[in-house]
């Protein structure tokens, strides 16, 4: 049977909610981060939203940039159509303690194969959690990033990871001899006769292919231009291919951000446009602290302990006390991989678990200087993860 593919299971409107939902984050916060995925928090918000009510419901759905009927099919469509996509993997679970009774319809609705088991006692939960994180980071998470000291009753995370092989891979060379990053890092080169470079005002913006459907897009913006700018006019350049111009239509009379043009001689004609790029690998991890930006990411009521409603999720109020990612991204001569797992921990409202009335138990079936760069899966304009960097790092 034909597989979905990403561009098939979302629509053009449903991608861009995810990609807003990456420019909203990461532009409104004081430091841009290293490293992040806003795609790992975007079914995550859809999940809660299935368990919420009113104002709380209003919230998660206007974050996420989805009606209640997207919200439900999304995450199982993004999980499906992942599959067909071998550079990606992508993974969603749910872990409850003993005393939360689920509600059976909102456990049904889950894009996962299986609830599984939280025992309060993290020298046990703990290694189970980082397990998972590993298995599906395929390696580059090693841990599930709450703090299981502080009482968690249901936890929800996803796992996304990109792994691909440039289409035409670096060589290295001397470190840069002058500017912020002189002598530091490792210094990569590579030769592009196809149109990888485009120049607007203020930026230029380079696309560096990988297979498996996979572009990376770094974008140097002037030295005086904040990164949230630098970024913001990143994501517009990914999704739209006329922005700009094209490195083959500037003239000795330009004077691009970060672009030379040179003249040289050859045995061989040109037959087409000619590109050389020099750019740091890097290496970058990144810890973040969700709740800090609560406002951006429709979890202000959610966090709340007193006025969240999550009432078509559990019997008990719960709400989100932990929201936490741990992000990697290597860019190397070879290629390009970066992970992110994301995990919404949740308690009971108030001092105290409320005590039981009812017990139900249900069978569950189931990219010289600091610039901005982001992953991206080619045919959908789908953002995996984007940030800023302002160190190489390897």
């Amino acid at each position: 049977m034909e597989q979905t593919t990403l561009q098939d299971a979302l629509n053009a409107d449903e991608i861009a909610a995810a990609n807003e939902l990456t420019r909203r984050w990461l532009t409104g916060r004081a430091e841009v981060p290293a490293v992040a995925s806003g795609l790992g928090i975007w079914p995550l918000l859809a999940v809660l939203a299935t368990g919420a009510v009113e104002a709380t419901f209003d919230e998660l759905l206007e974050a996420a940039g989805l009606d209640i009927g997207q919200a439900a099919d999304v995450p199982a469509a993004l999980l499906d159509a992942v599959e067909s996509a071998p550079a990606l993997n992508l993974a969603l679970a749910a872990w409850a303690g003993p005393e939360v009774a689920l509600d059976p319809d909102w456990v049904g609705g889950l894009p996962v194969d299986a609830i599984g088991a939280l025992t309060g006692d993290a020298a046990v939960d703990k290694p189970a959690l980082d397990a998972w994180a590993s298995r599906n980071t395929g390696g580059l998470i090693e841990r599930m990033p709450v703090n299981l000291d502080e009482p968690i009753e249901l936890l929800l995370a996803s796992a996304l990871s990109v792994r691909t092989t440039w289409r035409t891979p670096f060589d290295e060379r001397a470190p840069f001899r002058s500017g912020p990053w002189k002598d530091a890092g490792t210094v990569l080169t590579a030769t592009y006769r196809e149109e990888v470079l485009r120049v607007g005002p203020d930026t230029a913006v380079l696309t560096v292919p990988g297979g498996d459907d996979i572009d990376v897009l770094l974008a140097l913006g002037l030295e005086t231009a904040p990164p949230q700018e630098v970024l913001s006019t990143l994501i517009d350049a990914a999704a739209d291919p006329a922005w700009g111009r094209p490195a083959s239509e500037l003239t000795a009379q330009a004077q691009p951000i970060g672009v030379t043009l040179l003249e040289y001689r050859s045995p061989q004609p040109q037959t087409g446009p000619e590109t050389n790029a020099i750019v740091p690998a890097f290496k970058l991890d990144s810890d973040l602290d969700l709740l800090e930006d609560a406002a951006s990411l429709g979890l202000e009521l959610a966090s709340d302990d007193e006025f969240a409603q999550f009432d078509r999720l559990a019997a008990q109020r719960l709400y989100v006390s932990q929201a936490k990612q741990t992000c990697t991204a290597v860019f190397s001569a070879t290629g390009f991989e970066a992970a992110a797992v994301t995990a919404f921990g949740m308690d009971w409202m108030g001092a105290a678990p409320p005590q039981e009335t009812h017990r139900h138990r249900a069978a569950v079936a189931t990219f010289d200087r600091p610039f901005a760069y982001l992953a991206r899966h080619r045919p959908s304009g789908l953002i995996l993860i984007a940030g800023w960097v302002s160190e190489p790092g390897a």
